[in-house]
């Protein structure tokens, strides 16, 4: 039988390496669509769209039942050149995702929220592509599909802009529909 293969500790990167002490300690047990919320207006069927995606993460520990929960919120937005103001086109959806955790010794709530901003968001995405794509496509609208997922190395010098002491945003992707 194989083992687990541990991550790598990179030194200087406390929040990174507190998140890697939790990803190393769980295993996905399940993932829900908890809450969504979708609409158009009649400039969605019309011309060139532009569009942005948000996403959030929540964590919750209850070390008592061995369980990391963390709540994955999306938010998709497509805009048109037409000087209607707002969305044309909007998708939200929340997913839960429950972690069973063995072992909580040594792990720390920044490590439980880096976990969360990452693992979180990198599991629940190819169920929010799904969705979208399910969505619009039921919304009578032309095709979309949102690439993967990429890890990329957050910018230098700039903090996520914070919604509440443990929800961060994040500008995740866009493009041209």
């Amino acid at each position: 039988m194989a083992g687990k293969k541990k991550s790598k500790v990179v030194k200087g990167k406390d929040d990174f390496n507190a998140g890697l002490l939790v990803s190393d300690r769980v295993q996905l047990k399940d993932v829900r669509l908890v809450s969504s919320k979708c609409g158009q207006t009649p400039e969605a069927t019309l011309g060139k769209k532009t569009f942005e995606i948000n996403y959030s993460t929540k964590v919750e520990v209850d070390k008592k039942s061995g369980y990391i929960i963390v709540i994955a919120k999306f938010h998709f937005e497509a805009s048109t050149e037409s000087k209607v103001p707002g969305p044309a086109l909007f998708v939200d959806a929340d997913f839960l995702l429950a972690y069973k955790v063995e072992d909580f010794k040594g792990l720390t709530q920044t490590g439980f929220e880096q976990f969360a901003d990452l693992n979180g968001i990198y599991n629940a995405w190819p169920y929010w592509r799904e969705f979208v794509q399910n969505t619009i496509a039921r919304m009578g609208l032309s095709p979309l599909s949102i690439s993967v997922f990429r890890i990329v190395e957050p910018p230098k010098g700039k903090n996520l802009k914070e919604k509440t002491p443990k929800e961060k945003v994040t500008k995740k992707a866009s493009g041209r529909i």
